[in-house]
């Protein structure tokens, strides 16, 4: 298994030049094509037109879309074009959760920005990441809205329950993993929460990664709170100097997680590090 094409999705802010340079990087390593594509806020035109002047507002944000869109694809150009590797930039009109899921189907993984409420122009829709997370169909990794990643899979900290979404996340992360230096499966127990017989234990994931030519480590982490779970995950990657974290999504329903939070919650709003999760 193998990365063939990566897709990156861009936006007019501040740390979308970041996210291309680690998207371009990923490419280069693993000898994929990459796809850019902008993901920016669209305003439902429905609404628009019932403002006062809706017609000449919303022919200034097609105006000032079209901008974004060809500064962002010429950095994505100069971006692309001494690697070598096969780049396209990609464009669409529509809304952009529902193409970004859409055109997803093109590319083995996506490379997407953490959500920033400090930089109006990194905002597309609400929860995005966690929209393109569930409904896209592939890994995504995403980028945090803070700090820079020059090297990231050299150290990865998996997140491991034994449950469907940790065993899938492995899989997804198996190009990764492969060219990771050091590979730590991080295990915590929810308080006072006994045995499930149908989670499989850490030594099962061990025992699958050497046999696709990953060596791993496994470390119990203390039994945690629900709640605090991925406030332990964080605080285990940076003990390890983990540059990755591997995460399956919503072990639980959505709707618990987001009741009573979560990890893949925590993940989402405090990661320190890229993540990448799987569904």
């Amino acid at each position: 298994m193998s990365y063939a094409t990566i897709m990156v999705l861009l936006d007019p802010s501040r740390r979308s030049h970041h996210r291309l340079e680690v998207a371009a990087q990923l490419a280069a390593t693993h000898h994929a094509a990459l796809i850019g594509m902008i993901a920016s806020q669209r305003p439902d035109p429905a609404w628009v037109y019932r403002l006062p002047d809706g017609v000449r507002y919303l022919a200034d944000i097609r105006a000032r879309h079209q901008q974004d869109c060809e500064v962002v694809r010429r950095a994505f150009d100069r971006a692309t074009e001494a690697l070598p590797i096969a780049a396209k930039w990609h464009a669409f009109d529509g809304h952009p959760l529902a193409i970004g899921q859409r055109e997803a189907r093109l590319a083995d993984l996506l490379v997407v920005g953490q959500d920033d409420p400090a930089d109006p122009a990194a905002f597309v829709a609400q929860d995005f990441v966690e929209s393109i997370v569930l409904g896209s169909g592939r890994p995504v990794l995403a980028i945090p809205r803070v700090g820079r990643f020059a090297a990231i899979g050299s150290r990865v900290l998996v997140c491991w329950d034994g449950g469907r979404e940790a065993a899938r996340a492995i899989l997804d992360a198996l190009p990764l993993l492969r060219k990771a230096r050091a590979v730590t499966l991080a295990c915590c127990a929810a308080a006072g929460n006994s045995d499930d017989e149908w989670s499989a234990p850490p030594e099962y994931a061990v025992s699958w990664l050497v046999a696709h030519g990953v060596s791993a480590d496994v470390q119990h982490l203390a039994p945690a709170a629900r709640a605090d779970i991925g406030e332990r995950l964080l605080s285990a990657a940076a003990d390890v100097q983990a540059d990755l974290i591997v995460a399956g999504a919503y072990g639980h329903s959505r709707f618990r997680e987001l009741v009573l939070g979560g990890v893949t919650r925590t993940l989402l709003d405090c990661m320190t590090v890229p993540v990448l999760f799987s569904h």
